[in-house]
Order: structure tokens, then C-alpha cells, then sequence
């Protein structure tokens, strides 16, 4: 091994393991299409999201207490019944969409995961590996963590901590983006180093930081001048 290959393996021993949420940072939601295919039907926009993410239906989806098929038969069958049979058309389409990928945020993606291990962190329903597939995002990540399997949802500490001891990263050293100040929150009460996605540049700029950039040289001592 050269001196060179040598300096490079010790900086990838030291770069922190990069935990990502999906929805918000590479995967956006066409939420005005879907308006409009709601009000097509004569429903309000947003009667299916509200329905399939209140507190009670949502967070039995993404913890794996309701499968996709169980959630949205539940989902189908509340607003159909308050809403009547010829909103099916609605539902259908809502069920249908996987939303679409952050192309530049993929990107970003690809650089860090020349830098360093990458995973896919997402409060998911059973449906989510079909989704990552249909995107092509499935093998973007070198591990994809779906809560609806793991029975535990951000922004809950726990989870952050079952998730970096399957990755044998202690939780201080490693870092999670999310565009969700909650998650975040939950991320940090575990111990993380966790940003607020707001935009491709504020997230680059975090990761970059932190050395898990590919392309910029990290913040180490011996890159300083004296």
C-alpha cells in the first residue's frame, strides 16, 4: 500500500456514517397534481393525506401496525363513506403516485457515498422497498431502514439508536439530515449530529463540514495553514 492509499484508508476509517430521510430530501411529492385530481373528483385538496396521515391511521402505517393494503383500505373506506363512491377515482391515484426523485439531490447522495456509508432512514409503510424500486433509489443507499419494520417512527430517540447500533456507529459520531425540525430533534436528543434540510446548498454545506463530501477536502488539522 502507498503512503497515499495509506492517508486515505485512515480518512475513511474516520469519516461518520451519513443517515438520510427520504421524503422532503430525495423524494418530493407532487402535492399540487394531486390537488387538482382531488377537486376533479369533488373533494376538498388534501382530504386523502389528511386522512391517511391523522394521528390515529398514520402512525399505525409507519410503524407496521397496518400494512399499505390494511391503511389504505382504511383510508378508501372513511372517505368513501363520508364521501361517497365516486371519489374512488381519487383515491386510486393517491394510491398510485410514488411521487419523484431530487435529481440533484441524488447527486449529493452519490458524492457522499464515495466518501463514506450511506442509509436510508424513513418513517415508511410497508410499501416503502416497492416505492425505492419504482424510483430506482433502491440501490442509491448501502442500508434502508423502514420503521414500518423496525415498529418504532421518528422522531422517537430510539429509533435513531436502533439504527446506528445495526450500523456499529456509536450515535455521536454519526450524522442524520432530515427535513423535518422534529426528526432532527429526535435525532439530536439521541446523540446525532443532524441537519435541517432546506436546500441542496445548506446540506452540502453541513456534509462538507463534516469531510463526507466527495470533491472537498474536510476540515482536519493538517489541511490548515499555520
Amino acid at each position: 500500500m502507498t503512503g497515499a492509499e495509506a492517508d486515505q484508508t485512515v480518512l475513511m476509517a474516520d469519516v461518520p456514517v451519513v443517515i438520510f430521510d427520504l421524503d422532503g430530501v430525495f423524494r418530493q411529492w407532487n402535492d399540487d397534481q394531486l390537488d387538482e385530481v382531488e377537486e376533479a373528483f369533488g373533494l376538498p385538496a388534501r382530504t386523502i393525506i389528511t386522512v391517511a396521515f391523522s394521528p390515529e391511521l398514520g402512525q399505525a402505517a409507519v410503524t407496521g401496525k397496518l400494512t399499505f393494503p390494511q391503511w389504505m383500505a382504511e383510508v378508501r373506506s372513511r372517505i368513501i363513506g363520508e364521501h361517497g363512491a365516486g371519489v374512488a377515482g381519487a383515491i386510486d391515484e393517491w394510491e398510485a403516485n410514488v411521487g419523484l426523485v431530487d435529481t440533484d439531490m441524488l447527486d449529493l447522495l452519490r458524492r457522499v457515498r464515495e466518501r463514506t456509508t450511506v442509509a436510508l432512514l424513513s418513517n415508511g409503510t410497508t410499501r416503502l422497498r416497492r416505492d425505492l424500486h419504482v424510483l430506482d433509489l433502491l440501490d442509491e443507499f448501502d442500508h434502508v431502514f423502514n420503521t414500518a419494520e423496525i415498529g418504532i417512527a421518528k422522531p422517537d430517540p430510539e429509533v435513531f439508536r436502533v439504527v446506528c447500533s445495526t450500523l456499529g456507529s456509536n450515535v455521536g459520531e454519526a450524522l442524520f439530515v432530515d427535513d423535518l425540525l422534529e426528526n432532527v430533534n429526535g435525532a439530536r436528543a439521541a446523540g446525532l449530529r443532524a441537519h435541517h434540510h432546506l436546500d441542496k446548498d445548506s446540506t452540502a454545506s453541513f456534509l462538507s463540514t463534516h469531510g463526507v463530501l466527495s470533491g472537498v477536502e474536510p476540515d482536519l488539522p493538517g489541511n490548515r495553514l499555520p
